[in-house]
């Protein structure tokens, strides 16, 4: 059994603790780091977590394989330059940085600490990516042509208005962070590097601090261009279109797929859920046992942040092309 501290037990850590706590046979979580233990003792009693306030004072009282980070994006090259002194395995929440300076530091530090570094990009877990990802490369819709894509929803308008994910400086260009990031990342993986962007974000509610509505206008360095929206005024809305030169396929929901290759009738394709969650957190638990890398190139982690570096810049400049 991998075990793992995790670092942030906020929302999404918790979900992470879930997912496996209990429920995996390779990994579980067996401690936290926090600054405020009083918060989340229960929480952390009702997954068996032991809470310590520093890693020094952790690293001496339990056995880890690895950390788990979960904090403000912001927070991430520091905490990582911390960790990395104790050349553990780090699997750190997307967006690895809000930045490709402070990226490509961390993705520095941790090659030539020998550290294995992991995003969590949870989507390229899917089954229903997985499979698109197959049709495409057996080339059942030909060449790509065209890729469109949304990721929307009100989880930070939900969430509390004190959160990190409200404030502005971790989270400048509405649902780019928590959503769309999401959905460029299962772009550049499946098409290539972006070459330019144009970017328009607004608030059209105006009942928070955020722009509630996002797109992307995109062209990749092959030629292809793309499409994307995240809008925080609405209700939950997934989507990832690929259109090719034979064909084309979609998800929609994360679990429903539909395509239609050639001239055959359009299909619509049944595959089981899995927890991605879960998924994802099994495979750096392998990684970890068998010296392997993380499934999420770091390439491609880089050039999404490069992508969305330039689409912060594009929207300052009144929603211009910006060459990524």
């Amino acid at each position: 059994m991998i075990e793992l501290a995790i670092i942030g037990l906020g929302k999404w850590g918790l979900e992470l603790v879930k997912s496996v706590n209990e429920k995996s046979k390779v990994v579980r979580f067996n401690s936290v780091i926090s600054r405020n233990p009083e918060r989340i003792k229960n929480e952390a009693g009702r997954y068996n977590l032991s809470i310590y306030k520093n890693h020094k004072d952790l690293l001496n009282s339990k056995k880890i394989d690895g950390f788990v980070l979960c904090t403000p994006h912001s927070s991430h090259e520091k905490e990582i330059k911390i960790l990395s002194r104790y050349k553990k395995p780090i699997f750190v929440e997307k967006p690895l940085a809000l930045d490709s300076k402070s990226a490509k530091n961390i993705i520095s530090i941790c090659k030539k600490k020998k550290i294995l570094l992991a995003v969590g990009q949870n989507r390229r877990f899917l089954e229903t990516y997985l499979f698109l990802k197959k049709q495409i490369k057996k080339n059942k819709i030909g060449k790509i042509t065209h890729i469109e894509g949304s990721f929307s929803g009100k989880s930070s308008f939900k969430d509390n208005k004190k959160s990190w994910r409200n404030k502005i400086s971790e989270t400048p260009l509405g649902g780019m962070t928590g959503k769309g990031i999401h959905i460029t990342d299962l772009m550049i993986n499946l098409n290539g590097k972006v070459e330019k962007v144009l970017a328009r974000s607004k608030k059209i509610l105006k009942n928070s601090q955020l722009d509630d509505s996002t797109d992307l206008i995109l062209e990749f360095k092959n030629g292809t261009m793309g499409y994307l929206s995240t809008i925080l005024a609405t209700n939950k809305y997934w989507e990832l279109k690929v259109f090719g030169s034979s064909g084309w396929i979609k998800i929609f929901n994360e679990k429903d797929l539909v395509q239609q290759i050639g001239n055959s009738k359009i299909e619509h394709i049944n595959l089981k859920y899995k927890n991605i969650e879960k998924r994802e957190l099994e495979e750096f638990a392998k990684c970890i046992k068998y010296n392997k890398k993380f499934p999420v190139d770091l390439n491609e982690v880089l050039e999404n942040t490069k992508l969305f570096q330039a689409s912060v810049k594009s929207k300052k400049l009144n929603s211009k092309f910006i060459k990524v």
